[in-house]
């Protein structure tokens, strides 16, 4: 696998149509590909939202078979019976596929949400009068309960409120004790859950929530694998919800979703505390205007590339999906610019939690990665400078493996870190990941281009043998190819990486 020089290949029809459909045209014949590595393996990873179209069995298999690689939870909606029984699932159909899926866990934050409709979706037309009201716990003809009870005091009359991530437009015309009267400017469809935003407007509490802190407590009892944090504001939050992890006894990795001025205000601050990004762009979008989402990703991206911080790139990824069966032209030259931007990860909401397209979507998704990735030259990200010895070896082994051609980077891991380190550099060969710990294995499924494996936990150096055998098992060693070998010493600490050893596959 990997490698530069061309190969010639005798390609089926059914390898073929995964990697592109449009190939079933031709018949079985000899094809060159000087980057071959594409039909291969996919570097840019896949999330997937978990809702009411995907919470089966068989749907769950069937997208972890398409190509997902981790699984959103998104806590603003659903019970705790409900997401426990799909984590059952997710890990039950992991184990049967023999493939590591990772769980994030998404808690809602401090956002303001509107609150049970007795009738789904509500169609809000220009010029209707509604009234939002936090007195409400369930809807009633022309009052829309919201929550929670701190809006009256964000908005005044004249103010403008988004509904549904900008989609609905109202102008406020009354205030009256709990209930703020408004006329839609902008109509559509509204349901249970969907988020209200007032630009320009800070929060009144902090990015974690007591509603949050049981959501915690419950995901982490149920070993999640990560969790996001909505609407961060500082490092401050971070902080604050690190150490409510701490105190439940865990040290799972929390994302940071990039969804607020301040938080794009902050990013550098905000990027370092975090073990992850999100570009929540739907929030962003409301917040600072459809016109810089684009200009901010790219500056998101780029810090969490150079920080080595994985980075998702979310919402209405391919929206047109809930609707159509093939998407349109703009979400696939946006999906190929979050690749060209250095995305690790493309996540689906909407697409696979409601849409009855969720197959055909992430099938979309994983063409043109593929697509995208055989054009890429990798291997230049953040070569100038090393911020430590881990980091000056990480870098040094893509160099290496450059310059050997090896086809495989491998990094022996336990806390993920040498993976991490290495994917940072965005090298050309495959990175694969050997480590003792099934929670490390999954949450490098986030990772971009690597490929975690369980093994048994090595005693003492890493042998060549042992790495042969390894690599032998799951497919990648053939006689004659070079792998680049990257690990901690025996006797150092837990994500220390300080060795590089090439070896020659026998």
């Amino acid at each position: 696998m990997g490698g530069y020089s061309p190969r010639a290949v005798l390609f089926s029809t059914t390898l073929l149509s995964v990697c592109h459909p449009t190939y079933l045209r031709f018949k079985p014949t000899l094809i060159i590909f000087y980057e071959l590595r594409w039909c291969m393996h996919r570097f840019t990873k896949i999330v997937c939202t978990i809702g009411p179209a995907t919470s089966s069995r068989d749907a769950i298999k069937s997208l972890v078979k398409a190509g997902m690689d981790v699984v959103r939870l998104n806590f603003s909606h659903g019970t705790h019976e409900e997401h426990a029984a799909r984590i059952k699932l997710i890990r039950e159909v992991s184990k049967e596929l023999a493939t590591p899926v990772a769980i994030i866990q998404d808690l809602p934050g401090p956002k303001l949400r509107v609150g049970k409709l007795p009738n789904e979706p509500l169609r809000l037309e220009a010029g209707d009068r509604v009234t939002l009201s936090v007195s409400q716990q369930v809807g009633s003809a022309g009052v829309i309960p919201v929550h929670p009870e701190g809006f009256p005091r964000m908005v005044d009359v004249g103010s403008e409120v988004y509904l549904a991530d900008g989609m609905i437009r109202l102008r406020v015309v009354g205030k009256n004790g709990p209930n703020v009267m408004c006329e839609v400017e902008v109509g559509g469809n509204l349901t249970t859950g969907k988020g209200v935003n007032v630009p320009h407007v800070k929060g009144e509490v902090g990015a974690v929530t007591e509603e949050d802190v049981e959501h915690i407590r419950f995901g982490l009892s149920s070993g999640v694998d990560y969790i996001a944090l909505s609407f961060v504001r500082s490092a401050a939050d971070l902080d604050t919800a690190r150490r409510i992890v701490s105190e439940f006894g865990s040290d799972v990795p929390l994302i940071a979703k990039i969804e607020k001025a301040e938080a794009v205000d902050r990013l550098d601050d905000i990027v370092r505390r975090s073990d992850a990004v999100m570009v929540a762009r739907g929030d962003l979008g409301v917040e600072l205007g459809l016109e810089n989402v684009p200009l901010i990703q790219k500056r998101i991206i780029r810090l969490s590339n150079a920080m080595g911080r994985p980075v998702i790139t979310a919402t209405q990824i391919l929206l047109s999906m809930l609707t159509y069966t093939t998407p349109t032209r703009a979400e696939v030259s946006d999906i190929a610019n979050a690749i060209l931007d250095g995305t690790d990860a493309l996540m689906l909401s909407e697409e696979t939690a409601v849409g009855a397209n969720y197959l055909e979507a992430v099938g979309v998704l994983d063409r043109v990665c593929r697509r995208v990735e055989s054009e890429l030259g990798y291997g230049s990200q953040g070569l100038s400078e090393a911020e430590s010895v881990e980091d000056a070896v990480g870098m040094a082994a893509c160099r290496v493996a450059s310059a050997i051609r090896a086809e495989e980077i491998v990094a022996y891991t336990r806390s993920g870190s040498t993976a991490r380190l290495i994917a940072k550099y965005r090298p050309h060969t495959e990175i694969v990941a050997f480590t003792p710990s099934e929670s490390v294995a999954r949450r490098l499924k986030l990772v971009w281009g690597v490929l975690p494996f369980k093994i048994d936990e090595v005693v003492g150096e890493l042998q060549p043998e042992i790495v042969e055998q390894a690599l032998r098992k799951f497919g990648f060693a053939k006689s004659g190819e070079k792998a680049v070998i990257v690990a901690g010493a025996p006797t150092g600490p837990v994500g220390s990486t300080n060795m590089i050893r090439v070896q020659l596959i026998h």
